[in-house]
C-alpha cells in the first residue's frame, strides 16, 4: 500500500514541478486574492497607470535589495549587471546561480543547505564572466553587500547565507553580515508587523526595534538623514510594467516607483531596486511590502528613488507562489543578462536613469495606503506549493532525539504530515521532499510534536 501511495504522490509532484518556492516567504493553501486581482494572481485591468519616468540619477551608487526569492534575484542582478549595481542588501538569499537550473537543487542545496553550492556557483560565475553573458566579474571588487540571516530562519538556512558571504568576499565585495538575531524568515524593518522570531504572513518582521535599513544604507552611503516618520513629501507612482515585459514572464502588469519631491524637481538622486519574495505579490499582500519595508521613509529625506518591480504567480510555467526566477522556471538563462526577468528590471533601471535635471514626475494613479490593502495570508496565496512555512521555533528539549527513515514512514509515525505530495515536518513545517518510501530524512525532535531536519550530536 505504501508503494501505491508513493506513485500517486509522484503524480502529484509532477503536476507541481516548478511550483516549489524554496527561499520564498511562506506557503499554504489558496485564499481569496486582493481586490483588483484575478484568482490566478494576475492583475485585472488597471486604469490611469503612469509611464515610468526618467530622472537625474547618480549612476555610481545604485543598489538592489531583496528578500528570499527576491534576495536570490538581487544577487543575480548585482553579479550579472555589476557595471550597474554597486551595492546589494540580501535578506535570506544565497550564492549566485545557487540552484544551478534545478528545482531539486534549489530545495535541497540552497534552501536547506544539505550541501554547498559555493564551488559550482563560482565556477559558473567565472565562466559566464569570460563568455560575456554577464558583466566582468572584476567590477565586483570594491563593491559592498549587506546580508541578513536569522538564526530561526528554517526556510533558507543560514549556511546558505554563509556561503554567499564567502562568495562575495572571494570576489572582493566588502560585506556586513547580520546573523545573530533569533529571527524567522522575512524582511526586517522598524515597520514590520511580524514578531522577530516568527515566520508568518506578510513576512515583514520587526526585531525589537532594530533598524536594518539604517544599517545598510549607512554602510553603503556613509551617512543618512533620519527617516521621515510623518507625511511623506514624495509620491508613490503606480507605473505600467507592460513596456518592460509585464504581463509575460511572470511579471505583473504594474509596479511602483517612490519619487521624493527633490528628485521630481531635477535634483540628482540615487536609486534602489527593492524586490519582494514569494507570496508577497500584490495579489497576496497588496502593497504591504512597500509600506513595511521602511525604505520610502529614508528615501524621502535622502533623495533616493525606490523602484518596486512586481512579479505574479502562474500555472504555466509552474510558479504558483509568485517567486522571482532563481532556479530556471522561465529559462535556463535566468541568471544571465539575457534572463527575461533580469533584462526587464535592467530596462526599468535604464529608463529611470536616463533623465537629467528638470525631469517631470509622471502623473501617478492613486497611491496605495500603507498596509491598508486587504491581504490574503501567504500561507495561503498562490495555487500552492508546499514550500515550508516554519512556525515559530519551539523551545528545544535538553536532549533532542533523532529519527532517520523514509518520509512515508515519518508521516505514518506522526512526525510529519503530507501536503500536496510532500512530507512536511510537524511543528517546523520544513519540507522534507516527496512523501514516499524513496526519500529518507533525519528528523530531530526539539519539542512537543516539533521536528526539524537535522542530526543529533
Amino acid at each position: 500500500m505504501g508503494l501505491c501511495l508513493s506513485v500517486s504522490r509522484i503524480v502529484a509532484f509532477a503536476v507541481l514541478v516548478g511550483a516549489f518556492a524554496a527561499g520564498c516567504a511562506g506557503s499554504g493553501v489558496v485564499s481569496t486574492p486582493a481586490p483588483g486581482f484575478a484568482p490566478d494572481g494576475q492583475q485585472r485591468a488597471v486604469h490611469s497607470l503612469s509611464s515610468l519616468g526618467a530622472y537625474n540619477v547618480d549612476k555610481t551608487k545604485t543598489a538592489v535589495a531583496g528578500i528570499s526569492s527576491g534576495g536570490f534575484m538581487a544577487v543575480q542582478l548585482q553579479v550579472a549587471f555589476s557595471a550597474t549595481f554597486h551595492y546589494a542588501a540580501i535578506y535570506a538569499g544565497g550564492p549566485y546561480y545557487c540552484a544551478q537550473d534545478s528545482l531539486s537543487t534549489a530545495q535541497t542545496t540552497c534552501q536547506y543547505a544539505t550541501s554547498s553550492s559555493l564551488s559550482a556557483s563560482e565556477s559558473y560565475l567565472d565562466s559566464q564572466s569570460s563568455a560575456g553573458t554577464i558583466d566582468p566579474k572584476s567590477n565586483l571588487n570594491g563593491q559592498k553587500a549587506y546580508l541578513w540571516s536569522g538564526t530561526s530562519d528554517y526556510t533558507v538556512e543560514q549556511k546558505t547565507m554563509n556561503d554567499l558571504n564567502s562568495e562575495y568576499q572571494h570576489y572582493g565585495v566588502a560585506t556586513k553580515y547580520d546573523n545573530t538575531y533569533a529571527a524567522g524568515h522575512g524582511w526586517e524593518s522598524l515597520d514590520g508587523e511580524v514578531a522577530c522570531g516568527t515566520t508568518a504572513s506578510p513576512y515583514m518582521i520587526n526585531c525589537n526595534g532594530y533598524d536594518s535599513e539604517n544599517t545598510w544604507l549607512t554602510y553603503f552611503y556613509g551617512s543618512v538623514k533620519a527617516r521621515n516618520t510623518g507625511t511623506l513629501g514624495g509620491t508613490l507612482v503606480n507605473f505600467d510594467q507592460t513596456s518592460y515585459g509585464g504581463g509575460a514572464n511572470d511579471l505583473d502588469t504594474n509596479g511602483y516607483l517612490f519619487v521624493p519631491a527633490n528628485c521630481a524637481s531635477g535634483t540628482q538622486c540615487r536609486l534602489i531596486v527593492a524586490l519582494d519574495g514569494c507570496v508577497q505579490t500584490q495579489a497576496n499582500i497588496g502593497t504591504k511590502f512597500i509600506s513595511e519595508a521602511g525604505l520610502n521613509k529614508y528615501a524621502d529625506t535622502n533623495n533616493i528613488l525606490v523602484l518596486y518591480p512586481y512579479q505574479v504567480s502562474s500555472s504555466t510555467p509552474n510558479n504558483p507562489n509568485g517567486c522571482w526566477d532563481w532556479w530556471g522556471y522561465e529559462t535556463s538563462t535566468y541568471a544571465l543578462k539575457s534572463g527575461p526577468q533580469m533584462a526587464a528590471i535592467k530596462k526599468m533601471v535604464d529608463r529611470i536613469q536616463s533623465g537629467s535635471t528638470g525631469t517631470p514626475t509622471p502623473t501617478p494613479s492613486p497611491t496605495p495606503t500603507g498596509g491598508g490593502t486587504p491581504t490574503p495570508v501567504p500561507t495561503a496565496t498562490p495555487a500552492h506549493t508546499p514550500t515550508p512555512t516554519p512556525a515559530p521555533t519551539a523551545t528545544p528539549t535538553p536532549a533532542p532525539v533523532c529519527y532517520t527513515t523514509a518520509n512515508y514512514y515519518h508521516v505514518q509515525a506522526g512526525r510529519a504530515h503530507d501536503s500536496f505530495g510532500y512530507a512536511l515536518a510537524n511543528g517546523s513545517n520544513q519540507n522534507m521532499g516527496l512523501d514516499n518510501v524513496f526519500y529518507q530524512t533525519t528528523l530531530k525532535k526539539t519539542g512537543s510534536n516539533y521536528y526539524v531536519i537535522g542530526t543529533c550530536p
